[in-house]
Protein backbone atom coordinates (compact mmCIF):
# COMPACT_ATOMS: atom_id res chain seq x y z
CA UNK A 1 0.00 0.00 0.00
CA UNK A 2 1.40 3.41 -0.98
CA UNK A 3 1.62 6.30 1.46
CA UNK A 4 -1.19 8.09 -0.40
CA UNK A 5 -3.40 4.98 -0.26
CA UNK A 6 -2.67 4.65 3.43
CA UNK A 7 -3.73 8.25 4.08
CA UNK A 8 -6.96 7.75 2.15
CA UNK A 9 -7.58 4.50 4.00
CA UNK A 10 -7.12 6.09 7.40
CA UNK A 11 -9.30 9.05 6.54
CA UNK A 12 -12.12 6.71 5.48
CA UNK A 13 -11.79 4.50 8.51
CA UNK A 14 -11.25 7.25 11.04
CA UNK A 15 -8.58 5.11 12.63
CA UNK A 16 -4.82 4.94 12.97
CA UNK A 17 -2.40 2.36 11.72
CA UNK A 18 -0.99 -0.03 14.28
CA UNK A 19 1.60 -2.77 14.06
CA UNK A 20 1.49 -5.13 17.01
CA UNK A 21 4.45 -7.19 18.14
CA UNK A 22 2.73 -10.34 16.85
CA UNK A 23 2.05 -8.71 13.50
CA UNK A 24 5.64 -7.58 13.24
CA UNK A 25 6.86 -11.14 13.61
CA UNK A 26 4.66 -12.07 10.65
CA UNK A 27 5.88 -9.08 8.70
CA UNK A 28 2.33 -7.75 8.41
CA UNK A 29 0.93 -4.31 9.12
CA UNK A 30 -2.58 -4.26 10.56
CA UNK A 31 -4.93 -1.68 9.13
CA UNK A 32 -8.37 -0.64 10.33
CA UNK A 33 -11.17 -1.31 7.86
CA UNK A 34 -12.99 1.49 6.12
CA UNK A 35 -16.72 1.86 6.55
CA UNK A 36 -18.73 -0.44 4.25
CA UNK A 37 -19.92 1.03 0.96
CA UNK A 38 -17.23 3.73 1.13
CA UNK A 39 -14.62 4.08 -1.62
CA UNK A 40 -11.88 1.56 -0.88
CA UNK A 41 -8.17 1.63 -1.64
CA UNK A 42 -7.05 -0.91 -4.18
CA UNK A 43 -5.06 -3.00 -1.70
CA UNK A 44 -7.38 -4.45 0.93
CA UNK A 45 -5.56 -7.72 1.50
CA UNK A 46 -4.58 -8.84 4.92
CA UNK A 47 -2.69 -11.78 6.39
CA UNK A 48 -3.66 -15.34 5.50
CA UNK A 49 -5.95 -16.77 8.16
CA UNK A 50 -4.23 -20.15 8.00
CA UNK A 51 -0.94 -18.45 8.86
CA UNK A 52 -2.38 -16.33 11.66
CA UNK A 53 -3.88 -19.44 13.30
CA UNK A 54 -1.24 -22.00 12.32
CA UNK A 55 -0.27 -22.59 15.97
CA UNK A 56 -3.91 -23.04 17.03
CA UNK A 57 -6.04 -25.03 14.59
CA UNK A 58 -6.77 -25.59 10.92
CA UNK A 59 -8.86 -23.00 9.09
CA UNK A 60 -11.28 -24.44 6.56
CA UNK A 61 -14.01 -23.65 4.04
CA UNK A 62 -16.75 -25.69 2.40
CA UNK A 63 -17.36 -25.98 -1.31
CA UNK A 64 -17.43 -28.44 -4.18
CA UNK A 65 -14.13 -27.29 -5.63
CA UNK A 66 -12.92 -26.57 -8.22
CA UNK A 67 -15.88 -26.72 -10.61
CA UNK A 68 -17.79 -23.47 -11.24
CA UNK A 69 -15.43 -21.47 -9.03
CA UNK A 70 -13.64 -18.50 -10.54
CA UNK A 71 -9.88 -18.21 -10.51
CA UNK A 72 -10.20 -15.34 -8.04
CA UNK A 73 -12.27 -17.54 -5.72
CA UNK A 74 -9.85 -20.45 -5.97
CA UNK A 75 -6.98 -18.08 -5.24
CA UNK A 76 -8.85 -16.89 -2.13
CA UNK A 77 -9.22 -20.50 -0.97
CA UNK A 78 -5.53 -21.24 -1.48
CA UNK A 79 -4.50 -18.03 0.26
CA UNK A 80 -6.50 -18.33 3.47
CA UNK A 81 -7.48 -21.96 4.06
CA UNK A 82 -5.68 -25.26 4.62
CA UNK A 83 -8.59 -27.72 4.78
CA UNK A 84 -11.65 -28.15 2.55
CA UNK A 85 -15.01 -29.81 3.26
CA UNK A 86 -17.05 -30.89 0.22
CA UNK A 87 -20.35 -29.06 0.62
CA UNK A 88 -22.55 -31.50 -1.32
CA UNK A 89 -20.68 -33.80 -3.69
CA UNK A 90 -19.92 -36.53 -1.13
CA UNK A 91 -23.38 -36.63 0.45
CA UNK A 92 -25.23 -39.90 -0.18
CA UNK A 93 -27.76 -38.50 -2.65
CA UNK A 94 -25.36 -36.86 -5.11
CA UNK A 95 -22.56 -39.46 -4.95
CA UNK A 96 -24.67 -42.64 -4.73
CA UNK A 97 -28.07 -41.95 -6.33
CA UNK A 98 -29.00 -45.61 -6.78
CA UNK A 99 -27.70 -48.89 -5.47
CA UNK A 100 -25.61 -49.66 -8.53
CA UNK A 101 -24.79 -46.08 -9.56
CA UNK A 102 -21.93 -43.97 -8.26
CA UNK A 103 -21.06 -40.46 -9.40
CA UNK A 104 -17.50 -39.74 -8.40
CA UNK A 105 -16.70 -37.06 -10.98
CA UNK A 106 -17.05 -34.06 -8.64
CA UNK A 107 -15.64 -35.76 -5.56
CA UNK A 108 -12.64 -37.06 -7.54
CA UNK A 109 -12.05 -33.55 -8.91
CA UNK A 110 -12.20 -32.07 -5.41
CA UNK A 111 -9.76 -34.59 -3.97
CA UNK A 112 -7.33 -34.08 -6.85
CA UNK A 113 -7.49 -30.28 -6.59
CA UNK A 114 -6.91 -30.35 -2.84
CA UNK A 115 -3.98 -32.76 -3.09
CA UNK A 116 -2.46 -30.76 -5.96
CA UNK A 117 -2.68 -27.63 -3.78
CA UNK A 118 -1.47 -29.23 -0.54
CA UNK A 119 -4.81 -28.87 1.23
CA UNK A 120 -6.29 -31.33 3.70
CA UNK A 121 -9.79 -32.74 3.17
CA UNK A 122 -12.57 -33.43 5.66
CA UNK A 123 -15.20 -35.77 4.21
CA UNK A 124 -18.89 -34.89 4.57
CA UNK A 125 -21.06 -36.91 5.16
CA UNK A 126 -21.58 -40.68 5.27
CA UNK A 127 -24.91 -41.22 7.06
CA UNK A 128 -27.60 -38.53 7.13
CA UNK A 129 -31.40 -38.40 7.18
CA UNK A 130 -31.46 -35.81 4.36
CA UNK A 131 -30.06 -35.98 0.82
CA UNK A 132 -30.20 -39.76 1.06
CA UNK A 133 -32.27 -41.54 -1.57
CA UNK A 134 -35.06 -43.95 -0.63
CA UNK A 135 -33.39 -46.97 -2.18
CA UNK A 136 -31.27 -47.34 0.97
CA UNK A 137 -34.43 -48.24 2.93
CA UNK A 138 -36.47 -50.09 0.30
CA UNK A 139 -38.43 -53.06 1.68
CA UNK A 140 -37.47 -52.11 5.26
CA UNK A 141 -35.48 -55.27 5.93
CA UNK A 142 -32.99 -54.42 8.66
CA UNK A 143 -30.19 -56.69 7.49
CA UNK A 144 -30.50 -55.41 3.92
CA UNK A 145 -30.42 -51.76 5.06
CA UNK A 146 -27.35 -52.41 7.23
CA UNK A 147 -25.61 -54.09 4.29
CA UNK A 148 -26.41 -51.15 2.00
CA UNK A 149 -25.03 -48.73 4.59
CA UNK A 150 -21.87 -50.82 4.96
CA UNK A 151 -21.37 -51.06 1.20
CA UNK A 152 -21.86 -47.29 0.83
CA UNK A 153 -19.39 -46.41 3.58
CA UNK A 154 -16.84 -49.04 2.54
CA UNK A 155 -16.87 -47.90 -1.09
CA UNK A 156 -16.74 -44.15 -0.43
CA UNK A 157 -14.25 -44.11 2.43
CA UNK A 158 -12.18 -46.84 0.79
CA UNK A 159 -11.92 -44.93 -2.48
CA UNK A 160 -10.21 -42.02 -0.70
CA UNK A 161 -8.33 -43.98 1.95
CA UNK A 162 -5.18 -42.10 2.91
CA UNK A 163 -6.34 -38.98 1.07
CA UNK A 164 -9.16 -37.76 3.33
CA UNK A 165 -7.98 -37.04 6.87
CA UNK A 166 -11.35 -37.16 8.64
CA UNK A 167 -15.06 -37.83 8.07
CA UNK A 168 -18.43 -36.73 9.38
CA UNK A 169 -19.68 -40.28 9.86
CA UNK A 170 -23.17 -39.53 11.19
CA UNK A 171 -24.80 -36.15 10.68
CA UNK A 172 -27.66 -34.60 12.68
CA UNK A 173 -29.08 -37.70 14.35
CA UNK A 174 -30.54 -35.85 17.37
CA UNK A 175 -34.00 -34.26 17.27
CA UNK A 176 -34.46 -30.51 17.52
CA UNK A 177 -35.97 -28.92 20.56
CA UNK A 178 -36.24 -31.07 23.63
CA UNK A 179 -37.03 -30.48 27.26
CA UNK A 180 -35.93 -31.58 30.70
CA UNK A 181 -37.31 -35.07 30.07
CA UNK A 182 -35.79 -35.65 26.63
CA UNK A 183 -32.49 -34.24 27.92
CA UNK A 184 -32.09 -37.48 29.88
CA UNK A 185 -32.22 -39.48 26.64
CA UNK A 186 -30.52 -39.49 23.24
CA UNK A 187 -33.72 -38.02 21.75
CA UNK A 188 -32.85 -39.39 18.33
CA UNK A 189 -34.53 -38.04 15.24
CA UNK A 190 -37.23 -40.37 13.88
CA UNK A 191 -35.31 -40.84 10.65
CA UNK A 192 -35.46 -43.63 8.11
CA UNK A 193 -32.18 -44.91 9.55
CA UNK A 194 -33.63 -45.12 13.05
CA UNK A 195 -36.83 -46.77 11.85
CA UNK A 196 -35.03 -49.36 9.72
CA UNK A 197 -32.07 -50.22 11.96
CA UNK A 198 -32.65 -48.79 15.43
CA UNK A 199 -30.23 -46.69 17.52
CA UNK A 200 -27.32 -49.01 16.71
CA UNK A 201 -27.16 -47.58 13.20
CA UNK A 202 -24.83 -44.91 14.59
CA UNK A 203 -22.42 -47.37 16.20
CA UNK A 204 -22.39 -49.53 13.08
CA UNK A 205 -21.63 -46.55 10.84
CA UNK A 206 -18.55 -45.66 12.90
CA UNK A 207 -17.33 -49.25 12.87
CA UNK A 208 -17.75 -49.54 9.09
CA UNK A 209 -15.92 -46.25 8.51
CA UNK A 210 -13.04 -47.29 10.75
CA UNK A 211 -12.73 -50.61 8.93
CA UNK A 212 -12.57 -48.79 5.60
CA UNK A 213 -9.81 -46.39 6.74
CA UNK A 214 -8.32 -47.06 10.19
CA UNK A 215 -6.26 -43.85 10.06
CA UNK A 216 -9.12 -41.43 9.41
CA UNK A 217 -10.50 -39.38 12.32
CA UNK A 218 -14.22 -39.97 12.72
CA UNK A 219 -16.76 -37.31 13.79
CA UNK A 220 -20.30 -37.08 15.00
CA UNK A 221 -21.59 -33.78 13.53
CA UNK A 222 -24.68 -31.76 14.51
CA UNK A 223 -26.12 -28.29 15.03
CA UNK A 224 -27.48 -26.97 18.32
CA UNK A 225 -25.53 -29.48 20.43
CA UNK A 226 -23.72 -26.68 22.23
CA UNK A 227 -26.67 -25.65 24.40
CA UNK A 228 -29.77 -26.74 26.26
CA UNK A 229 -31.51 -30.09 26.07
CA UNK A 230 -29.88 -30.98 22.76
CA UNK A 231 -26.44 -30.65 24.34
CA UNK A 232 -27.52 -32.93 27.17
CA UNK A 233 -28.83 -35.49 24.66
CA UNK A 234 -25.56 -35.29 22.73
CA UNK A 235 -23.65 -36.17 25.89
CA UNK A 236 -25.93 -39.17 26.47
CA UNK A 237 -25.42 -40.33 22.88
CA UNK A 238 -21.65 -39.87 22.93
CA UNK A 239 -21.27 -41.77 26.19
CA UNK A 240 -23.27 -44.65 24.72
CA UNK A 241 -21.13 -44.75 21.58
CA UNK A 242 -17.92 -44.76 23.62
CA UNK A 243 -19.23 -47.48 25.92
CA UNK A 244 -20.21 -49.60 22.91
CA UNK A 245 -16.72 -49.33 21.49
CA UNK A 246 -17.60 -47.12 18.54
CA UNK A 247 -14.36 -45.70 17.07
CA UNK A 248 -15.43 -42.08 17.49
CA UNK A 249 -12.65 -39.52 17.78
CA UNK A 250 -14.28 -36.10 17.67
CA UNK A 251 -17.44 -33.99 17.74
CA UNK A 252 -18.40 -31.39 15.16
CA UNK A 253 -20.35 -28.38 16.41
CA UNK A 254 -21.79 -26.89 13.24
CA UNK A 255 -22.03 -23.26 14.37
CA UNK A 256 -24.90 -21.89 12.25
CA UNK A 257 -25.60 -18.81 14.32
CA UNK A 258 -27.12 -15.35 14.02
CA UNK A 259 -25.96 -12.06 15.50
CA UNK A 260 -29.36 -11.98 17.24
CA UNK A 261 -28.34 -14.75 19.59
CA UNK A 262 -25.17 -16.80 20.12
CA UNK A 263 -24.89 -18.96 23.27
CA UNK A 264 -21.29 -17.99 24.05
CA UNK A 265 -21.15 -19.32 27.60
CA UNK A 266 -22.93 -22.56 26.69
CA UNK A 267 -20.53 -23.07 23.79
CA UNK A 268 -17.56 -22.55 26.08
CA UNK A 269 -18.90 -25.20 28.48
CA UNK A 270 -19.91 -27.60 25.71
CA UNK A 271 -16.40 -27.73 24.26
CA UNK A 272 -15.08 -28.58 27.72
CA UNK A 273 -17.83 -31.20 28.18
CA UNK A 274 -16.99 -32.96 24.93
CA UNK A 275 -13.29 -32.83 25.74
CA UNK A 276 -14.02 -34.46 29.12
CA UNK A 277 -15.13 -37.56 27.18
CA UNK A 278 -11.71 -37.77 25.56
CA UNK A 279 -12.96 -36.35 22.25
CA UNK A 280 -11.56 -33.63 20.06
CA UNK A 281 -13.86 -30.86 18.82
CA UNK A 282 -14.18 -28.91 15.57
CA UNK A 283 -16.40 -26.03 14.54
CA UNK A 284 -17.48 -27.55 11.28
CA UNK A 285 -19.97 -25.27 9.49
CA UNK A 286 -19.43 -21.78 10.83
CA UNK A 287 -21.50 -18.81 9.66
CA UNK A 288 -23.00 -15.87 11.54
CA UNK A 289 -25.90 -14.21 9.76
CA UNK A 290 -26.82 -10.56 10.03
CA UNK A 291 -30.39 -11.01 11.20
CA UNK A 292 -32.31 -14.21 10.68
CA UNK A 293 -32.42 -17.14 13.06
CA UNK A 294 -29.76 -19.53 14.31
CA UNK A 295 -29.97 -23.19 13.43
CA UNK A 296 -28.79 -25.74 10.92
CA UNK A 297 -32.14 -27.15 9.86
CA UNK A 298 -32.03 -28.54 6.34
CA UNK A 299 -34.11 -26.49 3.94
CA UNK A 300 -34.12 -23.21 2.00
CA UNK A 301 -32.08 -20.50 3.69
CA UNK A 302 -31.67 -18.04 0.84
CA UNK A 303 -33.22 -14.61 1.40
CA UNK A 304 -33.69 -12.23 -1.50
CA UNK A 305 -34.11 -8.47 -1.69
CA UNK A 306 -32.56 -7.65 1.67
CA UNK A 307 -30.79 -4.28 1.92
CA UNK A 308 -27.00 -4.19 2.14
CA UNK A 309 -25.71 -4.48 5.71
CA UNK A 310 -25.15 -1.21 7.52
CA UNK A 311 -21.85 -0.30 9.17
CA UNK A 312 -23.50 -1.07 12.51
CA UNK A 313 -24.59 -4.51 11.25
CA UNK A 314 -21.07 -5.32 10.11
CA UNK A 315 -19.57 -4.18 13.40
CA UNK A 316 -22.02 -6.36 15.34
CA UNK A 317 -21.08 -9.32 13.17
CA UNK A 318 -17.37 -8.61 13.58
CA UNK A 319 -17.73 -8.47 17.35
CA UNK A 320 -19.60 -11.79 17.31
CA UNK A 321 -16.88 -13.50 15.27
CA UNK A 322 -14.21 -12.06 17.57
CA UNK A 323 -15.98 -13.40 20.67
CA UNK A 324 -16.40 -16.81 19.07
CA UNK A 325 -12.75 -17.04 18.05
CA UNK A 326 -11.71 -15.99 21.55
CA UNK A 327 -13.52 -19.10 22.82
CA UNK A 328 -11.91 -21.28 20.15
CA UNK A 329 -8.45 -19.98 21.02
CA UNK A 330 -9.11 -20.64 24.70
CA UNK A 331 -9.71 -24.30 23.78
CA UNK A 332 -6.96 -24.55 21.15
CA UNK A 333 -5.63 -27.81 22.62
CA UNK A 334 -9.02 -29.42 21.97
CA UNK A 335 -10.15 -27.65 18.78
CA UNK A 336 -8.79 -29.31 15.64
CA UNK A 337 -10.42 -27.20 12.97
CA UNK A 338 -12.65 -24.19 12.37
CA UNK A 339 -14.42 -24.43 9.01
CA UNK A 340 -16.56 -21.69 7.46
CA UNK A 341 -19.60 -23.08 5.63
CA UNK A 342 -18.95 -21.52 2.27
CA UNK A 343 -16.36 -19.11 0.91
CA UNK A 344 -17.95 -15.67 0.67
CA UNK A 345 -21.34 -13.97 0.86
CA UNK A 346 -22.15 -15.24 -2.64
CA UNK A 347 -20.99 -18.80 -2.02
CA UNK A 348 -23.19 -19.60 0.97
CA UNK A 349 -26.37 -21.55 1.66
CA UNK A 350 -27.52 -18.47 3.62
CA UNK A 351 -27.29 -16.16 0.63
CA UNK A 352 -28.77 -12.75 1.35
CA UNK A 353 -27.94 -12.84 5.07
CA UNK A 354 -24.26 -11.86 4.64
CA UNK A 355 -22.98 -14.62 6.97
CA UNK A 356 -19.30 -14.97 6.10
CA UNK A 357 -16.10 -12.99 6.51
CA UNK A 358 -15.55 -12.21 2.81
CA UNK A 359 -18.16 -10.28 0.85
CA UNK A 360 -19.66 -11.29 -2.49
CA UNK A 361 -16.67 -9.71 -4.27
CA UNK A 362 -14.13 -11.73 -2.22
CA UNK A 363 -13.14 -8.68 -0.18
CA UNK A 364 -12.48 -8.99 3.57
CA UNK A 365 -15.25 -7.71 5.81
CA UNK A 366 -14.83 -6.24 9.30
CA UNK A 367 -15.41 -9.78 10.63
CA UNK A 368 -12.23 -10.94 8.88
CA UNK A 369 -10.21 -8.14 10.45
CA UNK A 370 -11.72 -8.86 13.87
CA UNK A 371 -10.58 -12.49 13.66
CA UNK A 372 -7.09 -11.45 12.58
CA UNK A 373 -6.97 -8.70 15.19
CA UNK A 374 -7.77 -11.16 17.97
CA UNK A 375 -4.31 -12.70 17.66
CA UNK A 376 -2.27 -9.90 16.14
CA UNK A 377 -3.55 -7.38 18.68
CA UNK A 378 -4.28 -9.62 21.68
CA UNK A 379 -4.99 -6.77 24.10
CA UNK A 380 -8.38 -6.04 22.57
CA UNK A 381 -11.07 -6.18 25.25
CA UNK A 382 -13.94 -8.60 24.60
CA UNK A 383 -16.97 -9.22 26.76
CA UNK A 384 -16.88 -12.40 28.80
CA UNK A 385 -19.05 -15.26 27.47
CA UNK A 386 -22.64 -15.08 28.72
Amino acid sequence: MTLQQRRIFLRLAGASVGISASAATLGIARFAVAAPNSPQPADRRGPALKEVYKDHFLIGMAGDLPGNYSQQELALVKEHFNVVTPENCMKPGPVHPSQNTWRFERSDALVKWCLDNNMAIHGHTLVWHAQTNDWFFRDGDKSAVVQRMKDHITTLVGRYKGKIRSWDVVNEAISDGGNSQTAQTENLRNSSWLKAVGPEFITLAFKFAHQADPDAKLYYNDYGIEAGAKHASAMVLLRRLINQGAPIHAVGIQGHWSTRGIPYAALDRAIADFASLGLKVSITELDVTIGGASGGQFGPRRVANLPPPSPEDLKTQADAYARLFAIFVKHKHVIERVTFWGLNDRRTWRFGQHPLIFDANNQPKPAYWAIVDLLLNPHRDLPAPR
